[in-house]
């Protein structure tokens, strides 16, 4: 029996900006009166960069594309649809390559008697989208019992894969805290695998009893292949476990829990007892509840009732909506991190002890780092704890949510020819957006003697910025500025450099656009800005052996009207 679409959380406070309602519309049931929903939004008129980049955001971008595509062509200009039917393919083609690589990988486990189980990616696009091309992921996951560990690395190995991670943990089985995954990536296209193990999964509430899980595996027919994976109970499980350590960020996490219960058949009670002994169900029903209140999920009244009578289910739950709106990053913010971690466990208590566990354990940042002798272990903890306050904050003051990127450092050798790439001269302005530690603006500043602005919604990146010009004595010539670069004002700008994603290219396109005078250049690295044609391409090959693409746009003499970017 299915139930009403009811909401286990109440209407939000603020009201869904169009262009994330329409990607969450794409993605939901198929139903008249989402149709007629999506209608309203493409007629009522929306930004198409911002749609696409909170495709992009979320990891969405198939699903919408194929969604409208259903929906008729007439609905969106030529270009538009020129511009999302290039994206969509780009993911599609890297989701068949990643398919025909986690199979590759899986011959290998299997040729040398490896129990590696493949999870999420590929195969869960399969189990739940009917279709590997409909999901997008970044990486492949296996799951390895620890014991195999050394035979599984030594396989990867062979296959053109490096270790991430110091090899002396691969002997790891003793009582330490265990790390986070172990990572692997083949060059030259940064292709990355995932180990996980009983002990690296240790966001679960409980160890993961792989015995009793390998009893449970499914097969899957998977292009002319034959490959065992985890049951949809215990995959639903850890989808949730997993979208709730994340603090569900990502939409395409709920997705994935609202396709994969309706696409396959679910036995209910095996899903609820797995997460009863897991000492989970608080997070089983989140995911569930997510994904029936945004995207329609039809579940059984009886779980929506369990939901819907759980006080701290429904806190969860308008945690994540108001997230989702952007009315605040649950992922920023030490208090509230740990009030949402504490109410996601079924008992208090079994919350306030994964918190301290969490804190004990170092996380997968931190696993690079010297660890302090045994004796001196309690400063260890006090050194972790303090890093993250650091990084995260206390959570007093809600944080702007950083939306264009994750703070990755430019190398100075490509800083170097970023900026010889964009021809600068004396009399030019730069503005980097999203400037991290300011080497850019610094470099700009001390190279060429123009002046320039650095902005970074983070605090501490701006405070390092700052101590960096001052280090090189260029204060006179540079400024930072702490907040969004959405909103800043970027029309003094004779030079804009930017190294975000392509979804925070795209947020910045239209700002660009309107705000820059003809003749200003616009410098990428690594991330197009879709629908605007580059003027040049330059590529740069990485110590690595990786080759990173920089672009370059030039603003142009034209009317307002038909204002773009050569």
């Amino acid at each position: 029996m299915t139930a009403t679409p009811k909401r286990i959380h109440e209407e939000p406070k603020d009201k869904m900006r169009p262009e994330l309602a329409l990607v969450l519309c794409s993605a939901g049931a198929k139903s008249p009166e989402n149709e007629d929903l999506l209608r309203s939004l493409l007629g009522q008129g929306v930004d198409w960069d911002e749609v696409l980049a909170c495709a992009l955001e979320h990891r969405l971008l198939p699903v919408v594309y194929e969604r409208l595509h259903a929906l008729g062509t007439d609905w969106l200009a030529q270009e538009q649809w020129e511009v999302l039917a290039e994206l969509a393919r780009n993911e599609g083609i890297k989701s068949l390559y990643f398919l025909g690589e986690m199979l590759r990988l899986h011959g290998l486990f299997e040729a040398g008697q490896i129990p590696a189980i493949p999870y999420k990616g590929p195969i869960l696009a399969w189990l739940a989208y009917h279709d590997a091309g409909s999901r997008t992921f970044a990486d492949l996951d296996f799951v390895v019992a620890q014991q195999y560990i050394p035979q599984a690395i030594a396989a990867l190995q062979a296959a053109g894969y490096e270790a991430r991670f110091d090899l002396r943990e691969a002997q790891k089985g003793g009582p330490e805290p265990a790390g986070g995954e172990y990572a692997f990536v083949r060059a030259p296209n940064f292709t990355r695998v995932e180990l996980h193990t009983e002990r690296t999964l240790r966001y679960f509430p409980r160890p993961l009893n792989l015995d009793e899980m390998k009893a449970r595996l499914i097969p899957v027919e998977i292009a002319g292949r034959t490959v065992s994976t985890f049951s949809v109970e215990d995959t639903l499980v850890m989808l949730c476990v997993q979208g709730a350590e994340h603090f569900w960020v990502r939409l395409a996490w709920i997705v994935d829990v609202a396709r994969l219960a309706t696409a396959q058949p679910v036995d209910w009670l095996l899903a609820m007892r797995i997460a009863a002994e897991m000492k989970c169900v608080r997070l089983l029903l989140l995911g569930l509840s997510l994904a029936h209140d945004l995207l329609g999920a039809s579940l059984p009244q009886k779980i929506l009732e369990q939901a819907r009578e759980d006080a701290n289910v429904r806190w969860l739950a308008g945690e994540v909506h108001e997230q989702i709106q952007g009315i605040f990053d649950l992922s920023t913010g030490v208090l509230r991190r740990a009030a949402f971690r504490i109410r996601s466990h079924d008992r208090i208590g079994e919350g306030v002890w994964q918190l301290l566990r969490r804190a004990i354990g170092p996380t997968q940042s931190e696993r690079p780092r010297a660890r302090l002798p045994r004796v001196l272990a309690p400063m260890d903890m006090f050194l972790r704890s303090w890093r993250q306050l650091r990084e995260n904050g206390v959570g007093w003051r809600p944080r702007l949510k950083p939306d264009l990127a994750i703070y990755g450092a430019t190398l100075p050798e490509v800083a170097e020819k970023m900026l010889r790439l964009a021809e600068i001269t004396s009399g030019d302005v730069l503005y980097d957006l999203g400037c991290g530690d300011g080497r850019i603006v610094v470099m700009a500043a001390e190279q060429y003697g123009i002046r320039a602005v650095g902005v970074d919604i983070n605090p501490r990146r701006i405070a390092e910025a700052r101590d960096n010009a001052r280090w090189h004595g260029v204060e006179d010539r540079v400024q930072f500025l702490l907040g969004d670069a959405k909103q800043v004002d970027v029309s003094a700008a004779t030079v804009v450099t930017l190294y975000l994603g392509s979804d925070g290219n795209l947020r910045l396109a239209g700002r660009l656009r309107s705000q820059l005078r003809p003749g200003a250049r616009i410098v990428s690295q690594k991330f197009r800005i879709y629908g605007w044609p580059p003027e040049r391409v330059e590529s740069h090959v990485l110590p690595n052996g990786v080759e990173t693409p920089l672009y370059l746009w030039r603003i142009k003499e034209v009317s307002a009207k038909d204002a773009a970017v050569e």
